[in-house]
């Protein structure tokens, strides 16, 4: 029979809290709320405890009439590793095993402040040719796994399992992801985090630093939809008005007055174009790591899916089909959540279903203080023999027990010595640990901000190759009449004065580097007569080309092509 249990996410703003069913494939949501979250309870997924975050908890724990004992938590940070391997196909009880054993060459930092877990993505390969174990595995500072062991002290509930955010939505939505390529954003206070799923499999993460916190505080400080006074007011707000401006900024009349109303729309607009661009450049950081594989939807879930209209905001953005995850095949969530939307609790629930298990060291530390009493007891056993032969043979007996503890105290004294200079040689490196963790903490800064200058990058960065190749190579009796160019082609119109000069002009445009020869096309082709006396002719046509990737030394330092 599934017991029940206590399942948290502490989020910057809110605290979301579930009675949950626990040891079985298809959990039942029993009770739910959420508590908000003390200014600096947490920071980074790090958790400081604060005696009245403890009793807004436990108020909320008495007020819904939940009892049960143990706890659950799911858990994101920026300073979680994670890392894709491949392993043998082993026993699953020694997966852990093996993970240990080559956790140095997944993380090359000192692990011994690190905790690691790991979910199985995926097996691959056949019993012929040899089956390997596809694995997530992952890093956690302690320090932060210790702030959720604190939480549970203070409120007195048992750790039983602590989850990376990121596979708790895993576990709810791959059901839904069976086929095709889906991206999951799950937009919260202060951070996006987004996953894409491809035949139920996770094929990439990433995390956006933008969240709709600010979208809702703009919602808080307007009066067009009354007193609001909290966070979770707003949250009820958003979901039953239009909070969001969707009207087309070219028909409005930009002379007329705006209504209050109006006016906090595009307030609570402008807070979530930061969040809807960062979604963007990482779908198109996608597709530029994996091209020719389209996404088929984005799923919108967590708290900014509860935002009317920020599906059809975030469609303009990306032209990609957006959708809210309403219905989860199996677990009739909707029946439970009537009167809300159940989105923000997603992590919570899917914490419950296959954790990956973060365990601080000494939690996976048992049975040793049995096995101390144990030969203890056999120590005693064996002494009582001693005495036995000891009195048959004492002469003997004292004698090489004279030897046994002159030769014991000096290993004593050897021992105690080398202990004394250890622990002056740790004293006097203990300033270096303070120089490693704020590399560590550097390092993390450097991965972040090369993560967020990667997204940036573009094709229509080779516009200005094109340029100087169009300069050089096209002859001198072409005339360009017209240039547009997006993110990935550029379609340009030209004029010669015969059908084989523009023949020449396409063949010299596919020897260019800055384009893909074969995308080449000519779009259009006219052959006119000029209107003067000359009874000469005029061809224009027009040219569409894709931009080649821009690989690095393609051009010289004065800006000319290498041939």
């Amino acid at each position: 029979m599934a017991s029940r249990v206590l399942s948290i996410e502490v989020g910057y703003s809110l605290t979301r809290v579930c009675e949950v069913s626990y040891g079985t494939k298809t959990p039942k949501v029993f009770k739910s709320f959420t508590v908000q979250t003390v200014e600096g309870v947490m920071n980074d997924g790090a958790i400081q405890v604060d005696s009245h975050y403890v009793q807004a908890l436990n108020d909320g724990l008495r007020e819904h009439k939940i009892k049960a004992k143990k706890v659950i938590f799911s858990m994101n940070s920026t300073k979680i590793a994670t890392r894709e391997v491949m392993i043998p196909y082993v026993k699953q009880n020694r997966i852990r095993d093996v993970v240990k054993a080559n956790a140095s060459e997944y993380f090359p930092v000192d692990l011994s402040e690190y905790e690691l877990a790991y979910s199985i993505l995926d097996t691959v390969g056949d019993k012929q040719s040899g089956q390997q174990y596809k694995l997530l595995v992952l890093a956690v500072p302690a320090n932060i796994l210790n702030g959720y062991y604190d939480l549970a002290a203070a409120i007195r509930k048992e750790v039983i399992s602590i989850d990376y955010a990121g596979n708790s939505m895993y576990q709810v939505v791959k059901s839904e992801c069976k086929t095709g390529t889906h991206l999951i954003a799950k937009i919260d206070e202060r951070s996006t985090m987004i996953m894409v799923v491809k035949d139920q499999a996770i094929a990439f993460t990433r995390n956006v630093s933008y969240g709709v916190e600010e979208a809702l505080q703009a919602v808080m400080e307007s009066v067009a939809w009354g007193n609001i006074r909290s966070l979770r007011q707003a949250v009820g707000i958003v979901e039953k008005f239009q909070c969001i401006d969707l009207s087309d900024g070219d028909e409005t009349d930009s002379t007329s007055p705006r209504s209050v109303e109006e006016m906090a729309q595009a307030n609570v607009t402008d807070a979530l174009v930061p969040l809807i661009n960062g979604i963007g450049r990482v779908i198109d950081y996608y597709a530029s790591r994996n091209s020719g594989e389209t996404i088929d939807d984005v799923l919108l879930t967590g708290m900014g899916a509860n935002f009317l209209g920020i599906d059809e905001l975030l469609h303009r953005e990306i032209n990609y089909p957006v959708r809210f995850i309403k219905k989860v095949s199996g677990l009739n969530l909707e029946k439970f959540f009537k009167e809300g939307f159940f989105g923000e609790y997603l992590a919570c629930i899917g914490a419950t279903m296959n954790s990956v298990d973060f365990k601080r060291s000494a939690e996976a530390k048992t049975g040793g203080k049995a096995k101390k009493e144990k030969a203890a007891g056999a120590a005693e056993g064996g002494g009582n023999n001693f005495i036995v032969i000891g009195v048959i043979f004492l002469v003997l007996g004292l004698a090489v027990s004279g030897g046994l503890i002159g030769y014991s105290l000096l290993t004593y004294m050897e021992a105690n010595t080398k202990n004394i200079e250890l622990n002056h040689t740790v004293k006097e490196l203990m300033p270096v640990m303070e120089v490693y963790n704020n590399y560590l903490d550097v390092q993390t800064q450097y991965n972040i901000a090369e993560s967020m200058y990667s997204v940036t990058e573009s094709q229509n960065d080779s516009l200005y190759e094109f340029f100087v190749e169009l300069e050089q190579k096209l002859p001198a009796d072409v005339s360009v009449v017209s240039f547009s160019s997006n993110r990935t082609q550029v379609t340009i119109s030209m004029q010669v004065s015969t059908k084989s000069e523009a023949a020449a002009a396409v063949e010299q445009m596919r020897t260019f580097k800055s384009l893909i020869p074969g995308s080449v096309t000519v779009a259009s082709l006219t052959e006119t007569e000029s209107d003067d006396e000359s009874s000469t002719t005029v061809v224009e046509f027009s040219v569409a080309a894709l931009y080649a990737p821009l690989i690095k030394g393609d051009m010289d330092a004065d800006g000319t092509v290498t041939e």
